[in-house]
């Protein structure tokens, strides 16, 4: 310190004892906390909060399977009342495509889903997230086709439905979890866990999205699907990314009052809408089940899923939201099955 005075390079005063300054300056976390650090790949430290899904994120934003991410981290700052660092979050930067085909890679939680007899000749009709090694999110209607069954098989790693076999990374169904409530063909608790029989390998190309656990995503956020690319069009080949813009619950209760499957109408705690006041983006026939995600919190490479995609009516015109199940309200739920 002395060399250092010497240099006029002077240490940050925290704070005086008297007339004595005090330069030594701590966090406002206890030293115990320390062991509910955990440090990502760019020596970022985030602390574990002993939620579940929050927890279970940081240790893939630790152990991602690919270098030189760059991640929104920490920020320390001191706090002048309490005489103390705190941390706070950086803002992370979203770069979907919005309203264009993804890149590959860029949703490496996207997974679809597979109905019908063999593998090689499955109809892939509905859209899912993977979670955890274990578990893929999707909606509780995309847990049966009409027609063809029960969900089968679950695909990751890929961008085109067109993509060469070497790129799917399939894998069987061995249980379906659709939530309790769930009581088709209502609406209402439209979400379902799909558990894989191996667990899933990471890398590039297939890892899991975080769970959104508060309520800090009101602005845009981006929805993924390989669904119709308009109404009564066909699917999409390439997974396709769309901005769509929150719309207030009362503007929802309108768009959506209550009718034979929505007997109370739009509900607000365990629902979501948003849709495109003037474009007419929105997600189509065959994007069911697959996610609604905002910009990362943690990083720029891991997504945060805040919504499921659930149902509509015609897709593609301006001013007439999608419905969205609430992934927030069933975080709980979510949890004692993937990580009880």
């Amino acid at each position: 310190m002395i060399e250092d005075v010497k240099k006029k390079q002077y240490p940050q005063i925290c704070s005086f004892q008297g007339k004595t300054p005090i330069v030594c300056c701590t966090d406002c976390d206890k030293v115990e906390h320390i062991n509910k650090a955990i440090v990502d790949k760019t020596g970022a430290i985030h602390f574990r909060t002993g939620r579940k899904a929050y927890d279970v994120c940081l240790e893939h934003l630790a152990n991602l399977p690919f270098e030189g991410c760059p991640t929104s981290g920490l920020v320390k700052l001191w706090h002048e009342e309490e005489q103390c660092y705190k941390y706070t979050l950086k803002n992370g930067v979203y770069a979907a495509h919005v309203g264009q085909d993804a890149r590959r890679g860029q949703f490496p939680h996207m997974a679809l889903l597979g109905y019908g007899g063999a593998m090689d000749t499955a109809d892939w009709l509905c859209g899912g997230s993977l979670i955890s090694d274990k578990f893929v999110l999707t909606a509780g209607h995309c847990i049966s086709s009409a027609v063809l069954g029960k969900v089968r098989y679950v695909a990751m790693g890929i961008l085109k439905r067109t993509d060469p076999t070497e790129r799917w990374h399939r894998y069987h169904v061995s249980r379906i979890v659709p939530h309790p409530e769930y009581h088709a063909p209502s609406k209402y608790h439209d979400i379902a866990l799909l558990e894989t029989s191996t667990r899933v390998t990471f890398n590039l190309h297939v890892f899991p999205a975080c769970l959104n656990i508060d309520d800090q995503f009101l602005g845009v956020v981006t929805a993924t699907g390989w669904g119709a690319l308009g109404h009564h069009m066909q699917l999409a080949d390439t997974l396709q990314a769309v901005a769509l813009q929150s719309y207030y619950e009362e503007a929802c209760a309108v768009h959506y009052p209550p009718h034979r499957h929505l007997v109370r109408g739009f509900n607000g705690t365990i629902q979501m809408c948003y849709g495109d006041e003037v474009g007419g983006k929105d997600t189509c026939e065959g994007d069911s089940g697959g996610p609604l995600q905002a910009k990362p919190v943690l990083s720029t490479c891991l997504h945060t899923v805040i919504g499921v995609t659930s149902y509509g009516r015609n897709c593609g015109y301006a001013g007439q939201p999608g419905v969205y199940t609430r992934v927030k309200f069933y975080v709980p739920w979510i949890e004692s099955v993937v990580w009880p």
